[in-house]
């Protein structure tokens, strides 16, 4: 089980919920409605807010990969 995986595990159920279909959506590159930018200092990789929430993740042949999914407060140490 990746990390990602883990840290949806230990979430409620309506916030794995909403992180699902979120990373779903990054997946199929369907990203209207979101916020989300480029990280400075990084050519290609895109930070999307969420609630509480950042997911950091990149795209790649017209998909979205996803390389971490953590709490605002820990997302860009």
């Amino acid at each position: 089980m990746d990390k990602i995986q883990k840290f949806l595990q230990k979430l409620r159920k309506n916030e794995r919920g909403i992180l699902t279909k979120t990373l779903q959506d990054i997946r199929r590159l369907k990203l209207e409605g979101y916020d989300i930018k480029v990280l400075k200092g990084f050519k290609g990789i895109y930070r999307l807010r969420k609630r509480n929430f950042r997911i950091i993740f990149y795209k790649k042949e017209g998909q979205g990969f996803t390389l971490e999914l953590t709490y605002r407060k820990d997302a860009y140490k």
